[in-house]
């Protein structure tokens, strides 16, 4: 199994609890299977795991709910490679396909729980698009 960032990182505050409690190095590093290099940047350099783009941008849309591709490649230029990797990664990031006549408001990106926000979103977008146009 690769071990991606998102495995560092939940492994992270494990260990930084387990050394409060007065855990060797060694010892945490076994419990977790991790290396003891690892482990002891962690503690003894105070080094954190960095969180991956896929993370960000799932906490990007628990935060601000569905959004369209516009808006997200302000923040994450490759959006579409980013979803692929968080798709790969195991989050649940869905995306909304309309016809390309609608660009910058033809992909959207939600979470399953933001359905009917997402078509609220959508609906309004569309109407300010057409009155425009």
């Amino acid at each position: 199994m690769k071990r991606t960032k998102e495995f560092y990182a939940e492994r992270y505050g494990k260990a930084l609890e387990l050394y409060r409690r007065g855990a060797s190095i060694r010892d945490i590093a076994s419990r977790l299977k991790l290396s003891y290099s690892c482990v002891y940047r962690w503690i003894k350099h105070a080094k954190t795991p960095r969180a991956s783009v896929a993370e960000a941008f799932a906490e990007f849309l628990r935060k601000h709910g569905p959004a369209p591709a516009a808006e997200i490649k302000k923040l994450f230029p490759k959006h579409s490679d980013v979803f692929l990797l968080a798709k790969q990664r195991g989050f649940e990031i869905k995306r909304a396909k309309l016809p390309r006549k609608f660009k910058e408001l033809s992909t959207w990106y939600y979470l399953p729980s933001q359905e009917a926000e997402l078509k609220r979103r959508v609906r309004e977008s569309l109407e300010k698009y057409l009155c425009k146009g």
